[in-house]
């Protein structure tokens, strides 16, 4: 039975034949669980219900989860690829009753549906239960007629279900097990299919458990699992779940030379990349973008987790887009219909980060083959910590990846160093303290001399007499959604005053401020005193920067608005800069912005600008936020209360930075470029109100010097400089045309110094044809000509004009090698570039097989080559 078969199958026999209601799948980011970071099991969407079913809106209900387990406390990232069974992401089949049915019938349903429909013979099949759960033991024993020695007693650690580590509903649990009767395997051998968990007790505070009035049921089963049963195989990997990417991947090495052997099992580097491919691209489609925190991180570290194993099978280029077809091959049925109308942005993001990540994989892998050489490291086999992190710091380079790198060739990471070096250290100790300040710079009348307390300080440490503090309340704002932070100053209790230079978040929930003394002679020992815990400071934010950048942040919310507007929906934005002087933001969009698109885009934030339209700024629940059509970004970790910024009939998002007052603020708003940052990713810049006033001054002031300059006077005939720039450009147009012509003629011009005729046999000699006669001509030419066109065009006329010779062009320390491949079939104009300089004192350069060009280094080579040339005129 197929995948699709099964997944038609399992849904018709819970809604056709026992009237349960299908669910859409959820997204992977779980809205209505800030414990989570990703969706991992199918009862996710499902936990208020559990928590109270008076709430749910159906009794009974089936579904089949998009899942993902990697970071959080779900993270089975590091298995895959070495287990049979692990995945990033995976297909939950699930159905769930709430209140419409008992434990008996729970069974009765998963039993029904495991030997009737799917047809798994019985004897192959075993269950675990709750040691003390009595009732599921006489349920299968009974009602199901299992024999006694296939029903396994087991503790609450293995079949004892809790919904966190808190109070909430739970309950036992009861597994199926498959056998695969492969005795190699030990424990191993009995593969777990599908687990029922039936919610009928309430665990309070104190960890008591009382009865549930009404008794809720809760299974799940992996579909990957239930394929590889099906379908006789003794891993996920080898189901049709997963073929279609094999074959792409095994075509896509074929067609870049990677040999393989299709016949031997798939390595574990194939088994990361077909697994990480479908992890990436359906949280990309859910909303995730890479980025150096939270879910973007977990999906930043599955991209560049893939391509490491790209790049030991023998890739050197992006590849992993190559493998889209293949991934909506695998998902034909249209179970998934977004993934084949989002691709275009998929695919965009998966290769901006492949572009990015080849130069930092190459840059780290050059990084640690010189540590794995050191002898001083050879006895104990241990990568440092400042190596790895500065892997990590300077080039992006994943801790985890370091760590499996040198786990391959038998060594370890100081994880422990590496760890405290990847965060604020210094400021980190503080969360284990509870100190966590309230921001209070949304209100204008908190910036300037608000009294606060320092909950916590520390030295950086770094000789430059800097401090880090956390000051309750705290009115400056952190980098954070792409704001810029704050600065400003602190005032001390004793008069003394401090730079604010940085603000950041070292913990969710944390705020630090980094200030320095105004001097190094201003510093005092009573400074000292009063940067302790428990004084007094007054703050001052620097309010001209915080009111540039609060502009520019309202002016992107309209521009991600606008682009939506005028581009589609489909619009998905791919990170952003908020300063203030100007605004960056990236977005998903395969083509550039035409200028008439610009100018609407343009056109539409100024009049909405003009309106002075005032935000309204309240908390929502999350759920409610989303509900409301808050535009969120799912890159970033919502807490279940949230602040949605609404300009209202224009934008409406999930933010926690600071706004305008008034849109008028934002007036004008000019866009400075758009462009491409890479394939599929567009980036728009941008200044609005005083900064894009100042922009329109200077470049007003710009066109009054062309004015002067040019002498371009306004008249009746039109605006005298563009009258000017289009006659210029006409006069340049013509201009290139006179000048390609002359060119031409000075190509086809004899040279000054007769070319000089002969062999060179080291030419032969170079690709192993000793007696192949080579004739050789080489040119001398004139060295005041500028235009590096000329020297090129030159060598491919002499190539036609003389197929029968391979020409050697020289000027100044310059060499070009021309040749007519169907008269020297068996030469390559890079490799006699190459023998010419390496028998004239060296040189390097490179080209393709009929023409490469090249720079003589060594002392001489001019000479050498001259005595070559004559030695050759003279055979």
């Amino acid at each position: 039975m197929s995948t699709p078969d099964l997944r038609k199958e399992f849904t018709e026999f819970f809604v056709k034949d026992h009237a349960h209601v299908p669910v859409k799948s959820s997204s992977l980011i779980p809205h209505n669980d800030k414990s989570l970071m990703f969706t991992n099991a199918g009862m996710v969407q499902f936990k208020d219900y559990f928590r109270n079913p008076a709430l749910a809106p159906f009794k009974q209900a089936t579904s089949i989860q998009k899942c993902m387990r990697a970071g959080g406390k779900h993270n089975d990232l590091d298995n895959v690829g070495y287990t049979p069974r692990h995945h990033t992401f995976f297909e939950m089949l699930g159905n769930f009753s709430f209140g419409a049915y008992s434990k008996s019938r729970a069974i009765q349903l998963a039993w029904r549906f495991l030997t009737e429909v799917v047809q798994l013979p019985k004897d192959r099949l075993r269950v675990t239960i709750l040691a003390s759960d009595q009732e599921s033991y006489d349920i299968w024993k009974n009602q199901e007629r299992i024999p006694e020695d296939k029903i396994v007693r087991c503790d609450a650690k293995d079949n004892f279900w809790t919904m966190g580590d808190g109070a909430g509903p739970c309950g036992p649990c009861t597994e199926i097990y498959w056998d695969t009767q492969d005795d190699s395997l030990g424990e191993d051998r009995w593969v777990e299919i599908w687990n029922l968990v039936f919610m009928q007790h309430y665990r309070n505070d104190q960890g008591q458990l009382e009865n549930l009035p009404i008794v809720c049921v809760d299974t799940g089963m992996g579909l990957e699992r239930l394929a590889a049963v099906v379908q006789s195989k003794d891993n996920n990997f080898g189901t049709d779940v997963f073929e279609p990417l094999f074959k792409g991947l095994h075509q896509i090495m074929t067609d870049s030379g990677i040999e393989f052997s299709p016949d031997i099992n798939a390595s574990p580097h194939q088994k990361i990349i077909v697994d990480h491919m479908r992890a990436m691209s359906f949280l990309i489609a859910d909303g995730v973008i890479p980025s150096n925190v939270g879910r973007g991180y977990v999906l930043r570290r599955i991209i560049r987790r893939a391509l490491r194993s790209g790049n030991q099978l023998g890739f050197t280029k992006p590849f992993m887009t190559k493998l889209y077809p293949y991934l909506l091959k695998s998902f034909g049925d249209g179970t998934y219909p977004e993934m084949e109308s989002r691709q275009d942005s998929i695919k965009s993001v998966i290769q901006q980060e492949e572009e990015i990540f080849m130069g930092t994989l190459s840059k780290g892998l050059a990084l640690l083959e010189p540590v794995f050489k050191q002898k001083d490291l050879a006895d104990s086999k241990q990568v440092p910590a400042e190596v790895a992190f500065k892997l990590y710091d300077t080039f992006g380079f994943p801790l985890d990846l370091t760590v499996v790198i040198a786990e391959e060739r038998g060594w370890t990471v100081d994880l422990a160093e590496s760890g405290s070096s990847l965060v604020h250290s210094k400021a980190l100790e503080w969360k284990e303290q509870g100190v966590f300040p309230t921001f209070s710079g949304y209100q204008r009348e908190t910036l300037t001399g608000q009294s606060s307390t320092i909950l916590a300080s520390q030295s950086t440490g770094d000789g430059t007499g800097d401090m880090i503090l956390s000051i309750e309340p705290c009115p400056f704002y952190g980098l954070g959604g792409g704001q810029s932070p704050d600065t400003g100053s602190v005032t001390l209790a004793n008069g003394s005053q401090w730079r604010v230079v940085d603000v950041f978040t070292p913990y969710e929930r944390g705020l630090a401020i980094r200030i320095q003394p105004l001097s190094e002679d201003s510093l005092t020992e009573e400074d000292h005193l009063c940067l302790h815990k428990g004084f007094q400071l007054t703050t001052h934010v620097d309010i001209v920067r915080r009111d540039g950048i609060a502009a520019h942040h309202s002016a992107t919310h309209l521009l991600n608005a606008a682009l939506r507007k005028m581009l589609g929906k489909s619009i998905m934005q791919a990170g952003s800069l908020v300063e203030p002087e100007r605004l960056r933001f990236d977005f998903t969009h395969g083509k550039p912005v035409d200028p008439n698109q610009i100018r609407e885009i343009e056109d539409w934030i100024n009049a909405i600008a003009l309106q002075s339209v005032e935000p309204v700024i309240k908390e929502y629940p999350l759920q409610k936020a989303i509900d409301m059509g808050s535009i969120a970004v799912f890159s970033e970790k919502y807490s279940d209360i949230v602040r949605v910024v609404d300009f209202p009939e224009v934008s409406m998002e999930l933010c926690g930075g600071t706004h305008a007052e008034d849109l008028s603020m934002i007036y004008p708003f000019k866009i400075l470029s758009e462009g491409s940052v890479a394939a599929g990713t567009r980036r728009i810049e941008a200044a609005v109100g005083k900064a894009a006033s100042q922009y329109f001054i200077e470049q007003d002031r710009m066109v009054t010097r062309l004015n002067q300059d040019l002498k371009a006077y306004t008249t009746s005939a039109g605006n005298g400089l563009d009258l000017k720039v289009n006659k210029m450009k006409d006069q340049v147009v013509d201009l290139s045309r006179q000048y390609a012509r002359l060119l031409e003629k000075l190509v086809n011009a004899p040279g000054r110094i007769a070319p000089k005729n002969g062999t060179l046999d080291f030419i032969s000699a170079s690709i192993g044809l000793e007696d192949l006669n080579v004739p050789v001509k080489i040119h001398e030419l004139d060295t005041d000509i500028q235009d590096q066109d000329y020297y090129s065009k030159k060598a491919n006329l002499l190539k036609e004009q003389e197929p029968e010779a391979v020409h050697v062009l020289v000027w100044k320390e310059n060499m070009i090698v021309a040749l007519d491949q169907k008269s020297f079939p068996k030469l390559n104009a890079s490799k006699v570039l190459k023998s010419v300089l390496d028998h004239i004192g060296g040189g390097k350069g490179g080209g393709q097989p009929q023409l490469a060009r090249g720079k003589m280094t060594g002392q001489g080579s001019l000479e050498k080559l001259v005595q070559l040339s004559e030695a050759a005129s003279s055979l």
